[in-house]
């Protein structure tokens, strides 16, 4: 189903949405989006956090450099959000937030989320080699953890930005900070379904494993998904 976007708000998808929003999202959603400002949408929710990125800005022989390689991975990130079908929603000046929309029950775009997770990796690794060369002391530790979840939430146009709202905002960023560098974890709803793909994900180099992990939330462990990349793939295109 087509549509069209209300004055103003075709910028902001243009900044933020893949170019078939106005097909997935459909007239009604595009509707409330422009007049009341959010819709309930299904969504995997990306978020990427590199760990020890304070001590490295305390440690930058050069802040502007540092702030130039940030930037610079952002732009990649970005890129490869938009060749993967991603929504890109914010730099968070030390990572990032991307999300996939998708049909419920059983839309997750499991052929996507491990590919562009696998895809970001060699700009994360750049980055960190980029913030050694410009550092004074440089700790052990550093690197990209991502977390991934699923599900209901509200897609929320602020200003001349779109962010989801939800749960799956939440259990991502969970995942996130029990990763460690190099890391990255799905929470249950997204982790089970890449599970269900193992065999084909296999063929690409990705294994799906379980895992308990450690969270503010739940210290003594929560059960989740790891995803292990034998290398890293090229940008899709």
């Amino acid at each position: 189903m087509g549509g069209t976007a209300a004055p103003g708000l075709e910028t902001v998808l243009a900044r933020h949405a893949p170019p078939d929003v106005y097909r997935r999202l459909g007239v009604g959603a595009l509707n409330d989006l422009a007049t009341a400002g959010s819709t309930s949408v299904h969504a995997v929710v990306v978020v990427g956090d590199l760990r020890l990125s304070g001590v490295l800005l305390k440690e930058a022989v050069s802040h502007r450099l540092y702030a130039r390689f940030v930037l610079g991975f952002t732009e990649a990130v970005q890129g490869l959000a938009g060749a993967y079908r991603a929504w890109f929603d914010k730099f968070t000046g030390d990572g990032f937030v991307v999300f996939w929309l998708y049909a419920a029950p059983e839309g997750i775009p499991t052929e996507v989320i491990p590919e562009f997770c696998q895809s970001v990796l060699p700009a994360s690794e750049r980055l960190v080699d980029n913030l050694r060369r410009n550092s004074r002391n440089f700790p052990v530790g550093v690197g990209l953890a991502m977390g991934l979840d699923s599900g209901e939430c509200e897609l929320v146009r602020v200003g001349e930005a779109i962010t989801v709202v939800g749960s799956p905002i939440v259990g991502a960023t969970r995942m996130s900070a029990g990763a460690r560098a190099g890391e990255t974890i799905a929470n249950l709803p997204v982790g089970s379904a890449l599970e269900r793909e193992a065999g084909r994900l296999a063929g690409q180099g990705i294994a799906v494993e379980r895992a308990v992990v450690s969270t503010k939330e739940y210290p003594q462990g929560q059960e989740a998904y790891r995803l292990r990349f034998a290398a890293s793939l090229p940008a899709h295109a």
